[in-house]
């Protein structure tokens, strides 16, 4: 990679990396950054790159992101914006709503250019909603950005995550917990491990129970071990069912995260109008 290009639209004018790096630097010093990014220009460098790509702000991305196990993770409604200015969608995202209380669900749809029929996944509350206290205000606009990131994850992964290397757990289509896929096109292939333990459902139902980051990283040490045990014992878990699940407890890692920050940012201006004039 020599350089970064200059992009339209972002506020800012890049001169390839000795520029991405300046900019890396001063992002990494600003107080008002997410912490997890405050001292590391590194960090900070990996968010420009994908702001670049995505034609946006730096600071703006940088607003929405978390770092989950190691890897750069982005907020629904961030995600459902990058999708949309991507240039991969001919139109826009539809949204069709449907039910009440509990039973109320949304049709995410969206056409890739070039295809002739638009890709669908469903979300229902029940599964994706949380204590979130954003949940029972706006539960629609909640709704579509958790749909909108269900679908980025699943049709096309290249716009959210950009390049990305075989042990990073998005490399193949995520499966997410809490939505069902019914675009009417052939489904993917079966994993190919024969042994009559579904890995599937039995992490599906765990991740389902999860409601803090601490029950979801419990599972994931759960999966490493049971990953080990069948390797020493022989009979070792196909690649493609390892990546499913790893990609199943990344899903939920991320929800949980978006979560917390959305808790803390509500306590920070609960904290600000607290504070004497």
């Amino acid at each position: 990679m020599n350089a970064i290009t200059t992009t339209q639209g972002t506020g800012f004018a890049i001169d390839g990396m000795q520029g991405a790096m300046s900019l890396a630097k001063a992002m990494s010093s600003a107080k008002m950054v997410p912490q997890h990014l405050q001292g590391s220009p590194g960090d900070c460098l990996m968010v420009i790159e994908q702001a670049m790509r995505w034609q946006m702000s730096p600071f703006a991305v940088a607003q929405a992101s978390a770092v989950v196990r190691g890897k750069m993770c982005f907020e629904g409604k961030l995600v459902a914006a990058a999708i949309q200015t991507s240039g991969v969608l001919e139109g826009r995202f539809h949204y069709t709503f449907s039910g009440e209380g509990q039973s109320r669900k949304v049709e995410c749809s969206g056409k890739i250019r070039g295809e002739s029929q638009p890709r669908t996944v469903e979300v229902t509350l029940a599964s994706a909603a949380t204590d979130n206290v954003w949940w029972k205000k706006t539960p629609d606009q909640m709704l579509t950005y958790h749909a909108a990131r269900v679908w980025a994850r699943r049709h096309t992964p290249e716009v959210m995550l950009g390049v990305y290397s075989p042990d990073e757990f998005n490399d193949v289509p995520a499966r997410d917990t809490s939505a069902i896929d019914i675009t009417p096109e052939p489904q993917r292939p079966t994993t190919q491990d024969r042994r009559p333990t579904d890995y599937v459902a039995m992490f599906d139902a765990r991740l389902a129970q999860c409601t803090d980051i601490e029950s979801v990283d419990f599972q994931w040490k759960k999966w490493k071990s049971t990953v080990e045990k069948a390797k020493e014992a022989g009979r070792p878990i196909s690649p493609d069912m390892v990546e499913c699940i790893q990609a199943m407890i990344s899903e939920r890692m991320a929800h949980m995260q978006e979560r917390e920050n959305q808790i803390a940012e509500e306590q920070s201006r609960v904290d600000a109008v607290e504070v004497p004039a």
